[in-house]
């Protein structure tokens, strides 16, 4: 009977570690995306800055959605171009409301923007201004940090236990259902 038992255990054993491993997986909502880029990108009393001075250029007024496969920001653009004299700015303003998207993909253990492309501008020098300002700035200014925020989660369990991440590898990034998806592994050591 004893031995009946011991092959048991080691068969079950045995199935358990040749079973593919599951993930975790962190799932935004459409908000939850929404208060990442305001975090993210909108941090200057709810601005995102393309230009500084004089002659100024920025967006506000952000709204997020999931669709197709990308993060969707639509905001409103205001902008001062031209020369810098001084401290003021001899040249021509432009309001605008503007859509750009970009599709999330893993880079190391964070999440940011790529393929970006402007969707939708009401006229060509908005879209000018957009092309030189936005898009090459912003798959770095969007970013959620995968390892951070599981860090932060592991600590604010309230456990007696002291959790270490030692390792976080992204499997794959999605947008679905409007919601945002980040699948990943990770190791982690209590002490």
């Amino acid at each position: 009977m004893r031995i009946r038992l011991s092959c048991a255990a080691l068969v079950a054993a045995t199935l358990l570690a040749s079973a593919p491993a599951r993930g975790a997986e962190i799932v935004l909502e459409q908000s939850a995306v929404q208060k990442l880029v305001v975090e993210s990108l909108f941090r200057d009393n709810g601005r995102f800055y393309l230009q500084r001075g004089a002659c100024n250029a920025f967006l506000d007024s952000p709204a997020v959605t999931l669709a197709a496969g990308r993060v969707v920001i639509r905001a409103h653009l205001s902008a001062r171009l031209g020369m810098d004299f001084g401290d003021s700015c001899a040249g021509v303003d432009l309001a605008s409301w503007a859509t750009v998207s970009g599709v999330p993909s893993a880079q190391g253990t964070a999440v940011r923007l790529g393929d970006i492309r402007i969707e939708d501008v009401a006229d060509a020098n908005t879209r000018i201004l957009l092309n030189s300002g936005l898009v090459p700035t912003l798959p770095a200014a969007f970013e959620l940090d995968v390892l951070k925020a599981v860090r932060a989660m592991l600590q604010g369990a309230g456990s007696q236990l002291q959790v270490d991440v030692q390792a976080l590898h992204i499997d794959s990034v999605r947008v679905a259902d409007n919601r945002l998806s980040v699948r990943f592994d990770f190791r982690v050591a209590g002490r």
